[in-house]
């Protein structure tokens, strides 16, 4: 025997219940317990270091002293134990109940750990106090944030097994014993392609958690409160989350109405957009009620796509902010530059400033020596570290420093009787030379595990098989039936065992450990993968038939929460059965459902390849979905290629009405629309299709102009004899016919207005019109009346009327309040229509609506053109702060980029430059070129983007004063902007501003082509004036004052500017309350030849520049003041 049993410090524990030397008996008694003569005594015989005799009482003495010590430390453990239990200590096997003969691995904790540990706790530290900080600097806005950052991103990577997710979870007790901080765990299974499996086992452990802290709150009071909350933010889409997981009902109840969980969307990004949207909205209001919240995320090297993004999505929420940390923890040796995890990290890290989150990254590795040393004896107890150097150093060359790793093997070798303990010496002995010996074959962890694993009875190996197969977690009646239908079929020698008692033992046994009431889960992944190689667990066939046994025993509800599991099993036995279709088919339809698209096309290419030869005349309906789903799978997945396979087996069947075809040609248009951004190649895809469902638009010529615009006119009036009360209790449509036309008008309608092919805008709105009053009212009904207006707007400047009709596309929405389209309605109806007949100032909250719908219901493209007509746009048109608009602009930009709003981007950074040059923060005054926006890079896309670079240039030459150039762009451009936007209310001020600029050169030039322009604006102006528009009060009076002035009538010219200065400033138009005062000042200078009026409106129009924020500007007047009195 080697030198395990070396010398100890030899002090004597003292009586008075502790352990005490009988002199007269060669063995140790426990005194206090007054046990001497008993049993009890240990009796175990001493070897010395010779090895060849018994030892005298002397040496009992000695061995005793040696050792007082360690057995102090557990004085208080066995003081307990005897005591409560003494009637049992007669019995001799009882005292091996007693841990002082056990492996510690448990006392290990977190050796070498150290550094990490601190690093975790700064990180929490820094997170908690930056919410402190900004507890009282809360904004209303939707993109509220902070200078402080109050989240943490944390990855973790490291090898299988260096204690990843143990460092992760040393922050648990810290979080959880602060007043309102929460813990999370989840983890992605390399076993199962269950979408969004990690965070949905976050959320579900979270409303777990909410359901116990609710059985201590006896008024019901949290549950809810927060299910109060959840529905208030997220609306209708609350019934997306019980797809997902489960547990929510426990909080939300499902709805009793029967509604489907599914809102039906044409926009094959909108299902992602809409659950990224969900769960970041889910965490905000959770975050609000428990902070600081944490979660950990386990085995990200397996996260699927949507996973990913969504994880990136929670982090850079700017309206979150309470406390929350992310931790993600990963295995280095699985993630190379490729990975998809790679590159997330690192556009995260270019992004925490942008966001507000710091993001910290860990990188552990396996230990030294020494570390190794320390855990060897801190599981066997030893205080000597030199006795325990030759084990340790067998322990390190076997293991690597693999912490995991060191324990299974520290516990295989006591499981081998490598190692034991003496009872009698209270020691752990070994002998190093066999240790070295025996251990000569271990290569890994997995097949120490399954060693260990194959030491158990048949019966328990084959319950482990099982559950390898059902992934990183696993409901107990789920394996119930598994066992009780194949185990007792197939080893029906096998007996009956109650399979939670057979669970219990595998969890004492540390395989693995319960997770709620009625679940387990795997202690570690390597003991999933340890299971696997037991017996056929990893053969197809004996997966395909635990998967057959889930199939048939299921019922339809316990189906469908485990439809993913239970296909995959399946799918594995490569049978053709149609009712393995149809079970693909669920599983794809419910990915697609969660925008887990990647599942979703493995799901359709698994059903295809189970359907039969003859599959479109023996399971036509079955095949015709699944090519449906492929199509738009392949198509959101960018797989051009396989979404045209896939259409165009449908395509080709006879036996497929167009009606069948819709959804495939909706694809198709999808691909032309949104990502090639073909609109003519659109528009007469569009027309096909629709020709095909009986609707001819395509004539074309004069006449058919003429009658185009006659039957709109007719529609017109049809449209407005129908009083908005018709639509209270309306006709519904029910003819799939129609509802397919319908979509395919508005999908030619929306691609007409971008290409300005306005004839078909028309003729597609009129049809929409007329089909709803003769049909019913569908989705698009809404829609097709907030357009109506638009087109009555533009074509007969009928402001009224086209009033009316957004106020019906309003009443129609109310019907279908979360729907997809309802931000489509809202923006179209208060972009276009109504500014023309409500003040403007009305408009912030629509928009606001209209962007919360858009987020909600995934249609984030409208989302985004409410956002920034709300937050840039129409806040500069109102005159509102620049630095205001300014803090929103960055804000702004970073969502369109996050939401791949492209041309919402582009407009927004066009405005951005214009601001930046305005308040001195650019280089640049009248050139649209710096930061935001190169204008030298303009790449004309559509005549949108045209018109609105040519506004953005005109309002820079303006407000600095270049009225020469701002007039020649006003001649070129002339009313192009108002064609291409028809209805837009920025076509309010751009028509003012182009006004300002041609009658400034007119008084100044005298030359017709501006006088005429210039009056002609005047007219238009003060026909909306007429006609009711609240918003031109000040532009009318001032385009007048400014005509009066140059026909010479000074008198009526004063009164009129001094009208026009007062109600701008009233209405808080700061940038034309300015703008008019400089006016006036050249006016009276330059006609009148009045310095000092002159003087106070140019001081005038200092102040109200400066309280506009326009700093660059107000240093170009200061100069001008300075010339003047110098």
């Amino acid at each position: 025997m080697d030198d395990s049993s070396s010398s100890f410090d030899e002090s004597i524990i003292s009586d008075g219940g502790e352990l005490k030397i009988d002199d007269n008996d060669q063995r140790l008694s426990l005194n206090s317990l007054d046990c001497a003569g008993e049993s009890e005594m240990f009796e175990a015989p001493l070897v010395s270091k010779s090895g060849h005799h018994r030892a005298s009482p002397t040496d009992y003495k000695k061995a005793a002293r040696r050792y007082a010590k360690r057995v102090s430390s557990l004085t208080s453990e066995l003081r307990n134990r005897l005591v409560n239990h003494s009637d049992d200590l007669r019995n001799n096997e009882n005292i091996m109940a007693l841990t002082i003969n056990k492996l510690q691995p448990d006392s290990v904790g977190l050796v070498g750990r150290e550094e990490e540990i601190k690093l975790l706790q700064s990180c929490l530290s820094r997170m908690t106090n930056a919410n402190d900080d900004n507890d009282n600097n809360s904004d209303a806005d939707e993109f509220a944030s902070s200078s402080s950052r109050q989240k943490e991103l944390i990855f973790i990577q490291g090898y299988s097994g260096v204690g990843k997710s143990t460092l992760a979870y040393t922050l648990d007790k810290e979080v959880t014993d602060m007043q309102h901080g929460i813990f999370l765990r989840g983890k992605f299974d390399f076993s199962s392609d269950e979408p969004y499996a990690g965070i949905a086992k976050v959320f579900g452990e979270l409303f777990l958690t909410i359901q116990i802290r609710q059985q201590e709150d006896k008024g019901g009071e949290l549950i809810r409160s927060i299910g109060e909350t959840i529905i208030s933010e997220l609306g209708s889409e609350v019934k997306l989350l019980s797809t997902l997981v489960p547990e929510f009902d426990n909080i939300v109840p499902p709805p009793d109405d029967g509604d489907s969980y599914d809102v039906q969307n044409f926009d094959w990004d909108a299902e992602h957009e809409r659950w990224k949207y969900v769960f970041r909205v889910l965490t905000r209001v959770m975050n609000a009620f428990f902070s600081p919240m944490v979660m950990v995320f386990d085995d990200l090297q397996w996260v699927d796509a949507g996973s990913l993004e969504v994880l990136q999505y929670l982090v850079s929420d700017m309206r979150n902010s309470n406390a929350l940390m992310i931790i993600g923890c990963y295995r280095s040796n699985e993630v190379n530059e490729k990975h998809m995890l790679s590159q997330a990290i690192y556009d995260l890290s270019t992004k925490q400033q942008r966001y507000g989150f710091n993001m910290t990254n860990i990188n552990l590795h396996s230990f030294e020596l020494n570390e190794v040393k320390q855990i060897v004896t801190s599981i066997l107890s030893i205080d000597n570290e030199r006795r325990a150097q030759k084990l340790s150093e067998i322990c390190f060359k076997r293991t690597n420093g693999n912490p995991y790793f060191l324990i299974e093997f520290v516990t295989m070798l006591e499981e081998e009787g490598l190692i034991t303990f003496s009872l009698g010496l209270m020691v752990w002995t070994w002998d190093s030379e066999k240790v070295e010996k025996e251990t000569m074959s271990t290569s890994n962890v997995v097949h120490l595990l399954q060693a260990r694993m194959e030491k158990l009875s048949r019966s328990y190996q084959l319950l482990l098989q099982y559950i390898a197969c059902l992934g990183s977690t696993f409901p107990i009646n789920t394996v119930d039936i598994i066992w009780n239908q194949h185990a007792r079929r197939d080893s029906g020698h096998l007996k009956a065992q109650d399979v939670s008692a057979m669970l219990a033992v595998l969890a004492e046994k540390d395989f693995i450990e319960q997770c709620g009431q009625k679940s387990y889960r795997w202690v570690h992944d390597r003991v999933q993968e340890a299971a696997l190689l037991l017996g056929d667990a990893r053969g197809s066939a004996f997966q395909y038939e635990v998967g057959l046994v889930l199939f048939e025993c299921l019922d339809g509800e316990e189906l469908d929460e485990n439809v993913f599991a239970v296909a995959n099993l399946i799918n594995k036995g490569k049978v053709q059965r149609s009712d393995f279709a149809a079970l693909n088919l669920h599983a794809a339809e419910k990915a697609q459902g969660i925008a887990a698209f990647h599942s979703a096309s493995k799901y359709v290419s698994a059903g295809l390849d189970t359907l039969p030869k003859d599959k479109w005349e023996s399971q036509r309906d079955l095949t015709l979905r699944l090519y449906t789903i492929g199509t738009e799978t392949e198509l959101a997945l960018g797989r051009v290629e396989k979404m045209k396979k896939y259409s165009k087996e449908v395509l080709s069947q006879e036996s497929c009405s167009t009606l069948d075809k819709v959804p495939v040609y909706t694809a198709s248009f999808h691909k032309l629309s949104n990502i090639d951004m073909k609109y003519k190649d659109t528009i007469q895809f569009c027309l096909t299709v629709l020709e095909e469902l009986g609707v001819d638009l395509a004539a074309k010529g004069p006449l058919h102009t003429t009658k185009t615009i006659t039957i709109f006119r007719r529609t017109v009036r049809n449209a407005k004899n129908t009083p908005i009360s018709t639509f209270e209790s309306p006709t519904m449509m029910e003819d799939p016919k129609q509802e397919a036309t319908m979509q395919f008008l508005f999908r030619l309608l929306y691609a007409s207005y971008l290409s300005k092919n306005n004839l078909l805008l028309i003729q597609s709105t009129t049809r929409m019109i007329q089909i709803t009053l003769e049909h019913g009212v569908s989705m698009l009904a809404g829609p097709a009346y907030a357009h109506l207006g638009l087109v009555t707007v533009a074509l007969l400047h009928d402001y009224q009327t086209a009033a009316f009709f957004a106020e019906t596309a309003l009443a129609i929405q109310d019907l279908d309040k979360g729907d997809h389209f309802e931000a489509n309605t809202l923006f179209s109806c208060y972009n276009h229509v109504l500014p023309w007949t409500k003040h403007l100032e009305n408009c912030f909250a629509p928009f606001a609506n209209a962007y919360t719908s858009g987020m909600r219901t995934g249609n984030s493209e409208y989302a985004m053109w409410a956002s920034i007509m709300r937050r840039i746009f129409l806040s500069f048109h109102l005159g509102k702060p620049l630095g205001r608009i300014l803090a929103k602009c960055a804000t702004c930009a970073t969502q369109t980029e996050e939401l791949k709003q492209h041309d919402q981007d582009t407009f927004l950074r066009m405005f951005w430059q214009v601001i930046l040059n305005l308040t001195g923060n650019s280089n640049s005054t009248k050139t649209l070129h710096g930061e935001a926006y190169n204008s030298v890079k303009f790449v004309r896309k559509t005549p949108l983007h045209d018109a609105l670079h040519n506004l953005a240039k005109l309002e820079l030459l303006l407000f600095f004063g270049d009225y020469a150039g701002a007039a020649d762009l006003s001649v070129e451009c002339d009313e192009s902007f108002s064609k291409a936007f028809p209805g837009f209310f920025l076509c309010m001020m751009e028509t003012f501003h182009r006004g300002i600029a041609l009658f400034a050169m007119a008084r100044k030039t005298k030359q017709g082509k501006y006088k005429r322009r210039a009056r002609q604006i005047l007219k238009t102006v003060g026909i909306w004036r007429d006609k009711g528009n609240p918003n031109v009060e000040h532009y009318w009076i001032f385009l007048k004052a400014e005509d009066e002035a140059l026909r010479r009538k000074y008198d009526s010219a004063k009164k009129l500017f001094v009208e026009s200065i007062r109600l701008a400033a009233r209405n808080g138009n700061l940038h034309h309350a300015a703008l008019i005062n400089e006016r006036y000042g050249d006016f009276v200078k330059e006609d009148l030849n009045d310095d000092e009026e002159y003087n106070y409106r140019l001081h005038e129009a200092i102040r109200f520049y400066r309280e506009w924020g326009a700093s660059a500007k107000v240093d170009l007047l200061m100069k001008t003041t300075s010339s003047l009195m110098g």
